[in-house]
């Protein structure tokens, strides 16, 4: 009978898998602070059903409020948040936060402009002269 003494751990000859769209990436989450921004400031909102509305700032918006100085330089990262409130309720349901489909979306950008409708246009044919 083997004895115990003389077993070992298996030791990994690889580190882990790097991901390949960074979604372990850490990300500071959505203060309290930036939920009541984008509820105080909401240029878009979408009523759904069951007296909720879906609020959100666009860029154009958060551009104007920080001419006014109403909001700081770092406050582009509301673009990001979308805030589901009730209205008869008065409260938040969920915030939506899409900082990390952003931030994927502007690294694949380029490898997505290599497959351009125009890319695949057909080159006229040349006739040379000789012919």
């Amino acid at each position: 009978m083997p004895s115990t003494n003389r077993v070992t751990r298996f030791r990994r000859a690889y580190q882990e898998p790097l991901f390949l769209f960074d979604a372990r990436r850490p990300m500071a989450p959505a203060t309290t602070q930036m939920i009541d921004q984008v509820i105080t400031h909401a240029d878009v909102a979408v009523h759904m059903a069951g007296d909720r509305l879906k609020l959100r700032l666009s860029a154009e918006m958060i551009e104007d409020l920080q001419a006014q100085g109403k909001l700081d330089g770092g406050a582009a990262r509301l673009a990001d948040l979308t805030v589901v409130w009730d209205e008869r309720e008065g409260q938040v349901i969920t915030v939506r936060d899409d900082a990390r489909l952003r931030d994927a979306a502007n690294r694949w950008a380029e490898w997505d402009s290599l497959w351009d409708e125009e890319s695949f246009a057909p080159e006229p044919i040349r006739h040379s002269a000789a012919a």
